[in-house]
């Protein structure tokens, strides 16, 4: 009989744990992992105006959402926004981050904000281009800063990304997936074998 632990599902989330630590050149932050492994994930973007923000408020949720589709931006794959990132964040940030973690994320998307006013514009008076670099340099700051806990930018990104590898869209198009796995077979011929249907 096996272990809840050891069910395919918890099996694939254990996986995007291991796959979002090696992307982001490190461990994952306890919140972060408590969620992935409590079943949190993204859902497809729901219809414009019907999700009700948990955490995140209505200045906020813009500016996080840009950020995270910034980082996973929409090309010949889904992006951020597509696979229901923004959302994802905005709770998992309600449902397992402790008061001081949330704190330090408001606080940081408020900073985040006024550095780029204090720039000459506000972040979405920003050219896309402008925008993107903004994160960009935002970024490699959060990083050669080394700081812990981690700052507001480095948040965002480890939760994108493990908002979008929890989502359909992530898991489908950017990972192995088959949702009928074949069936296993010892030592045969390899001239025996058929290619999986995912290989095409």
């Amino acid at each position: 009989m096996s272990k809840p632990d050891d069910t395919p599902e918890m099996m694939q989330r254990r996986e995007i744990l291991r796959r979002a630590a090696w992307l982001l050149g490190g461990a994952i932050s306890a919140p972060a992992a408590l969620a992935v492994l409590q079943g949190c994930s993204a859902k497809d973007t729901p219809p414009p105006g019907s999700a009700k923000l948990e955490f995140l408020n209505a200045v906020e949720f813009p500016i996080v959402a840009e950020i995270a589709e910034i980082m996973i931006p929409k090309t010949d794959t889904s992006g951020a926004k597509d696979a229901g990132v923004p959302e994802f964040i905005d709770r998992v940030l309600a449902a397992v981050y402790p008061d001081d973690a949330r704190q330090r994320f408001r606080e940081g998307c408020g900073m985040f904000e006024a550095d780029a006013k204090s720039m000459g514009n506000a972040f979405f008076d920003l050219e896309p281009a402008q925008r993107a670099a903004y994160v960009k340099q935002s970024l490699e700051a959060a990083l050669a800063s080394e700081k812990d806990p981690k700052p507001f930018i480095l948040m965002v990104r480890e939760l994108a990304l493990l908002g979008y590898f929890t989502s359909k869209v992530g898991i489908t198009e950017n990972m192995e997936y088959v949702s009928v796995p074949t069936a296993f077979h010892g030592c045969v011929p390899l001239s025996q074998m058929k290619k999986p249907v995912y290989w095409e």
